[in-house]
Formats: structure tokens, C-alpha cells, sequence
């Protein structure tokens, strides 16, 4: 994993919610064992977030993650980022905003959008894919 700390995606999310023990949980404790940043963009779980006993495995990991505000500073960047890819997925924008701004990696299943969202920061985001 790498130390300079994650932050998840929707497909992370979704991920740990059909395999609680998984791959992306994994990441995420040696994430927090290590120290480094753990991220939750509150966009991100606003686009997950359901809140049905399937998602307890969610629920467990929010807590354990730091979340990020979709503020409207944040909000004027993701437009910014937007425009330059050409590109409209506002939550992936705002993932990838929040490892920009903390020097962190994205933990995602959607490496095509978020490195050409990455590619027009101008910036190298590692993207672990699950």
C-alpha cells in the first residue's frame, strides 16, 4: 500500500459492501496501522450511502475514515477539473481533488476515468485498483 495514504472511490465503497473482509478492507487497516491519511470525500458517500443492513460493512468503515466536505472551494475546483478533462462526473472529480490536495492514492475500480481526471491536474495520482 502506499504511504502516502488512500482515498476511496465508489467502487471501494461498493467493494467492501459485497466483501467485508476483502482486498479494499485490507487496504484500508494497513492504511490506518501505518498512520497515513484515510480518506471519505462525503460526495463519495452521498452517492453510495443507502443506509441498508447490507451496508453495515460501509457504516463500519466510515468511522474509520476521515471525511472530506464537498465545500464550495472544492465544489470550484472539481468544476476547474472538469472543464480541463472534458469530462462530468462530479463525484470522481472530487475524489480526485481530495488525493491531489492530500498527496494521497485513490483506492477505485474506475482507473480509466479518474487517470484521465488525474492526467488533466497535470498531477501523478496513484490509483490502486480493486
Amino acid at each position: 500500500m502506499s504511504p502516502r495514504g488512500i482515498v476511496l472511490d465508489a467502487g471501494a465503497l461498493i467493494h467492501v459492501e459485497s466483501d467485508p473482509r476483502g482486498r479494499v478492507y485490507g487496504a484500508c487497516r494497513d492504511v490506518l496501522d501505518a498512520g497515513t491519511p484515510a480518506l471519505l470525500p462525503t460526495v463519495v458517500l452521498a452517492q453510495v450511502w443507502r443506509a441498508s443492513p447490507q451496508q453495515a460493512p460501509v457504516s463500519v468503515l466510515r468511522r474509520m475514515y476521515r471525511s472530506v466536505p464537498f465545500t464550495e472551494d472544492v465544489a470550484e475546483a472539481v468544476g476547474r477539473l472538469l472543464a480541463a478533462a472534458g469530462t462530468s462526473d462530479v463525484v470522481d472529480a472530487a475524489v480526485v481533488i481530495a488525493a491531489v490536495s492530500h498527496n494521497c492514492a485513490v483506492l477505485t475500480s474506475d482507473p480509466g476515468d479518474l487517470g484521465k481526471l488525474a492526467d488533466a491536474v497535470g498531477v501523478q495520482v496513484p490509483l490502486i485498483v480493486v
